[in-house]
């Protein structure tokens, strides 16, 4: 009968804080790469120019279905070929910010789509710039329509990031592996790097929320002044 112990495991918790924040910053570096690739993204697929709109639907079509795992084989393996030679990480968060970045786009898409059309009209007529309209008018409305749909893609990137292990960065899965194999202990370490993905999708969660707040609080005096 199995016995479930931690004893086995413990030599390996040192390395562990290493591999989370592998992950965290991996995770945060895309969230914010994409998020601001994808803003724009979403105002260029309501650009005038057709062929503007259909390379940007063909990329968010393409990166949402094609697995992650074979974007990451495709910029780990290709992008050498082609005389850029990086290591794991920066293949891993190239990957993965292109693939978050066609659900941004589409996120952000959503809310434009939500915003009355006479708004942009109304700022138009106020005499304000596309970058004040942005500032002042889109930006504080869409953020409230999109914000539970941006944070479960906050939350897929951190799951998706467990990926990064195959192109050998020393993440939360790669410690996984790792200690498994050494200590024969699979179990125990599966169960260690769930809880550990749980606090860290729960703290960028908490993050998420709090940067929210003081975003919906700046926005509002913006608006008022």
């Amino acid at each position: 009968m199995y016995t479930f112990s931690m004893q086995a495991i413990l030599p390996y918790l040192a390395a562990l804080p290493e591999a989370m924040w592998a992950t965290f910053s991996l995770s945060v570096l895309t969230a914010l790469i994409s998020g601001v690739v994808g803003i724009f993204g979403a105002l260029l697929r309501r650009s005038r120019l057709w062929p503007v709109r259909f390379v940007l639907g063909f990329y968010v079509e393409a990166m949402r279905n094609i697995p992650l795992l074979i974007v990451l084989y495709l910029v780990f393996f290709s992008l050498p070929a082609l005389g850029m030679r990086l290591d794991g990480y920066y293949a891993a968060l190239i990957a993965l910010t292109l693939n978050s970045t066609a659900y941004m786009i589409e996120i952000f898409r959503s809310g434009l789509i939500a915003l009355p059309r006479g708004q942009f009209e109304a700022a138009a007529a106020q005499g304000m710039t596309g970058a004040q309209t942005l500032r002042y008018v889109v930006l504080p409305q869409i953020l409230r329509t999109i914000y539970a749909p941006l944070g479960n893609q906050l939350i897929a990137i951190v799951i998706g990031s467990s990926l990064a292990s195959v192109v050998t960065v020393g993440e939360l899965t790669a410690w996984m592996g790792t200690a498994g194999s050494a200590s024969f202990r699979y179990f125990e370490a599966f169960v260690v790097v769930a809880v550990a993905y749980l606090l860290l999708c729960q703290g960028i969660n908490l993050l998420r929320v709090i940067t929210g707040k003081l975003l919906f609080g700046r926005l509002e005096k913006a608006m008022r002044q």
